[in-house]
C-alpha cells in the first residue's frame, strides 16, 4: 500500500527539506505538519494536530485533563510548580527506598531525576518571579491527578528492579506531561497562557527525549550478547512505512478529527521520508537487528534510533539534524498513543 498525500484544504506548498526541519529547531512546539511547508495557507479554522478538539476525552493513557481551564498566569505556574515538587518528592522516595534495599545504583538514578526536576522547579519560580514579583502558590491539590504514575514499583521487590525499567517510567511520565501542557496550550483563555503552556509542553518533551536517551543506553548496557539477523536500516523507508500504516488506521476511524489527525501525522512522515531519501543521516546506512513492525513499536523504535544518532554521528551537522528528528518523533508517539485510545 503506498501511503497517500493527505488533503488540506485550501492549502497549497512547496517541500524544502533544509528549511522544514530548521523551523522545529527554532522552537516550534504547534503545527505537526506545518512545520513541514514552505508555503502553506490555511484556514483559520485550522489548528494545530496536538491542539485540536483539546487532545480528546480520551487521555488516560498520557492525561488528566484539568477539571477546569487554567485562565491566568498565576493558575498555570501555581500548577507546574506543583507537578514538578510532587514528580521530585515521589522520586525521592522511590531513591530511599533503593537505597536502604542495597540498590545504589538504582538510588543515583532517581536522585538524577530529582535534581532535573527540581531544577524544573527553580525555573518555574524564576518565571514567577519574572511576571509577578513573587514566588508562585501551590495549593495541595493544585497539581492534575494521574500525570506521575509510579506504575507500582514502590511495591516490587527492588531485586526484580533494573534501571531501564526505572527510566521507562520517567519517560512515561514526561510524555504525560507533555499531552497535559499540550491540551492546557489547546483551551488557554489568552495568548499569554497558550505561550506559557507551550513552553512547558517543550520541557516536558525534551525531558523525554533526554531520558529516552538515558533508557536506551541502559537497555544495551544490561543486554546480553547474541547473535542476530543484521540488515541495513532504511530511514526514509520506515518512515514511509509509519505513513503508510498512520494512513491504514486513518481509514479505519469513523469519526473525522481522529481521522484528520492520523493523515496530518502522516503527511509529516511522508515528508520526513522525502527529506531522509534526498538528505540520508549517513552513508552508507548503519546495519542492525530488523526494526519493527507495528505502527507504536516503529515510532518507538525510530525516536530512540534517532536520539541515539544525535549522539554518536560523526558529523556536527548530522547530530543536529538526528536531534531535531528524535523531537519529532517522540512528539509523535506521544500522540499516536493518544489516539489509539480513543
Amino acid at each position: 500500500m503506498q501511503c497517500a498525500m493527505p488533503r488540506h484544504p485550501s492549502c497549497a506548498w512547496t517541500y524544502v527539506p533544509s528549511r522544514s526541519l530548521q523551523s522545529l529547531q527554532d522552537g516550534h512546539i504547534g503545527g505537526l505538519a506545518g512545520c513541514f511547508f514552505d508555503e502553506m495557507q490555511t484556514s483559520a479554522s485550522t489548528e494545530p494536530i496536538w491542539s485540536t478538539t483539546k487532545l480528546g476525552k480520551a487521555m488516560s493513557r498520557l492525561i488528566s485533563e484539568p477539571k477546569e481551564s487554567i485562565r491566568s498566569m498565576g493558575e498555570l505556574l501555581a500548577v507546574a510548580l506543583a507537578m514538578e515538587k510532587e514528580s521530585a518528592d515521589r522520586y525521592a522516595d522511590l531513591a530511599g527506598r533503593m537505597r536502604a534495599a542495597g540498590r545504589p545504583e538504582l538510588a543515583e538514578i532517581f536522585d538524577r531525576l530529582v535534581y532535573e526536576e527540581l531544577g524544573h522547579v527553580d525555573m518555574v519560580i524564576g518565571w514567577s518571579q519574572q511576571i509577578h514579583h513573587r514566588m508562585p502558590e501551590a495549593p495541595a491539590d493544585a497539581a492534575p491527578q494521574d500525570i506521575f504514575d509510579e506504575e507500582s514499583i514502590g511495591l516490587v521487590s527492588p531485586e526484580l528492579v533494573d534501571a531501564y525499567r526505572s527510566l521507562a517510567i520517567a519517560v512515561r511520565n514526561e510524555e504525560r506531561a507533555f499531552a497535559f501542557w499540550s491540551y492546557v496550550a489547546a483551551d488557554g483563555a489568552s495568548l499569554e497562557i497558550r505561550e506559557a503552556a507551550e513552553r512547558m509542553a517543550r520541557e516536558e518533551l525534551e525531558h523525554a527525549k533526554t531520558l529516552r536517551g538515558e533508557r536506551r543506553k541502559a537497555f544495551f548496557k544490561d543486554r546480553r550478547p547474541r547473535m542476530a539477523i543484521q540488515e541495513p536500516y532504511d530511514l526514509s523507508s520506515l518512515e514511509m512505512e509509519v505513513c503508510t500504516r498512520l494512513e491504514e488506521y486513518a481509514g479505519m476511524k469513523e469519526n473525522t478529527d481522529i481521522k484528520n489527525k492520523y493523515r496530518d501525522l502522516a503527511l509529516e512522515a511522508r515528508m520526513l521520508s522525502l527529506d531522509l531519501g534526498s538528505e540520508p543521516l549517513q552513508i552508507p546506512a548503519p546495519v542492525g537487528p530488523p526494526s519493527p513492525r507495528s505502527l507504536d513499536a516503529l515510532c518507538e523504535w525510530l525516536a530512540d534510533y534517532y536520539i541515539d544518532a544525535g549522539e554518536h554521528l560523526l558529523s556536527q551537522a548530522a547530530r543536529d539534524k538526528a536531534q531535531t528528528l528524535a523531537t519529532i518523533a517522540v512528539k509523535r508517539l506521544a500522540i499516536v498513543r493518544d489516539l489509539v485510545t480513543r
